[in-house]
């Protein structure tokens, strides 16, 4: 389901760099929903940290090594997107490059990207702004040991928590005059965010319940194919409920053990690329849309063959992301924090002399 979402957010951020031709416009009118599919991401993000995590973070250390786990999971590669554009940004302030869309480099931004406060207070969609959405994981992250410790005592709250996060930003939304909060990013996403991860938070405390749901052979795949083809037609919210549905069907076939159209067809094995994918799609499309278009003097419908082009690049790249930058960094910050958190911990031996 990752990388079905994955792939389908690229599908609808580079059919915006087409949007001037009819068949840009046409695909961005039938795909902008699938930036809902972000929600997915939270929903399954949220079942598979409780999965991991849940009765692990219960103390100060514990909760360190589980939010520096996730920090050196996700930070290496924003840090890297990020320093890509602000390069960008430079050659653009010295006439080395150019753009149409200047204020997508604002540097007053660039605290809340380095902080991942983004989702709170980004000042609009700038840099790699696919990013917002770890700002937003990293919220949830924040929150989770809390989160954890209320549903040790009494699971069934963290029903309440859903239904209490997804009320406050409705109420918000509608007290503020925003738009639906399914389509909150730089300025309130961790709150987009929230309902969804505890969902599936709640989704892995209940799976056993879940996993006694009367089977429903086909589900899954007919309801993901029916929101691709007609969630356009959807309102916002509607289709918000039609995504935590499908990730709910998703969740449920998983804990039961079932075989699904999807698992038959392997996309599992693509899973570990979608941070990558999700990362890099921008970066690429900068590179071998934009730039590329305009180094081959391309027209607007010349362009159309970079997109097919781009989707390669974008697969060779997280790849290799994947295997010599992120995978080798990640370990390598995990073994720092462990090898000081050891150095911390009193060996037996010394313990044994403290007490007596």
């Amino acid at each position: 389901m990752r990388i079905i979402a994955a792939g389908a957010v690229v599908i609808l951020h580079y059919s915006d760099y087409f949007k001037d031709l009819p068949i840009g416009r046409f695909m961005v009118a039938r795909t902008w929903h699938f930036n809902l599919f972000v929600d997915l991401f939270f929903v399954v993000s949220g079942f598979v940290i409780a999965r991991q995590y849940f009765g692990r973070v219960d103390d100060a250390a514990s909760i360190g090594r589980f939010l520096w786990r996730r920090l050196a999971r996700i930070y290496p590669l924003h840090l890297a997107t990020l320093a890509f554009y602000v390069a960008l940004a430079g050659a653009l302030h010295f006439g080395a490059a150019r753009t149409d869309n200047p204020a997508r480099y604002p540097l007053s931004d660039l605290p809340a990207q380095f902080l991942l406060l983004h989702a709170f207070i980004g000042e609009r969609l700038t840099f790699n702004f696919p990013s917002w959405s770890l700002s937003a994981e990293m919220f949830c992250y924040l929150l989770f040991p809390l989160v954890a410790l209320i549903a040790q005592r009494r699971k069934e709250a963290l029903v309440a928590l859903v239904v209490l996060a997804a009320l406050a930003n409705s109420l918000w939304a509608s007290a503020a005059g925003t738009a639906p909060w399914a389509d909150w990013i730089n300025q309130g996403g961790a709150f987009r965010a929230l309902p969804a991860f505890n969902l599936g938070v709640a989704c892995y405390l209940f799976r056993d319940r879940i996993a006694r749901w009367p089977a429903m052979p086909g589900a899954l795949a007919a309801s993901l194919a029916a929101f691709i083809v007609l969630g356009s037609l959807l309102p916002t919210m509607t289709a918000l409920l039609a995504i935590y549905a499908i990730a709910i069907l998703a969740i449920q076939v998983d804990c039961a053990g079932r075989e699904t159209l999807l698992s038959r067809l392997g996309f599992d094995r693509w899973s570990a690329l979608t941070y990558s994918c999700y990362m890099l799609h921008i970066p690429v499309a900068t590179v071998v849309i934009t730039l590329g278009s305009r180094l081959l003097s391309l027209s607007e419908h010349e362009r159309l063959i970079l997109a097919p082009v781009a989707i390669i690049v974008l697969a060779f790249a997280s790849v290799v992301s994947l295997r010599t930058f992120e995978t080798p960094l990640r370990r390598y910050l995990t073994e720092v924090y462990d090898r000081r958190a050891l150095k911390h911990v009193p060996s037996p031996a010394i313990s044994r002399q403290e007490s007596t």
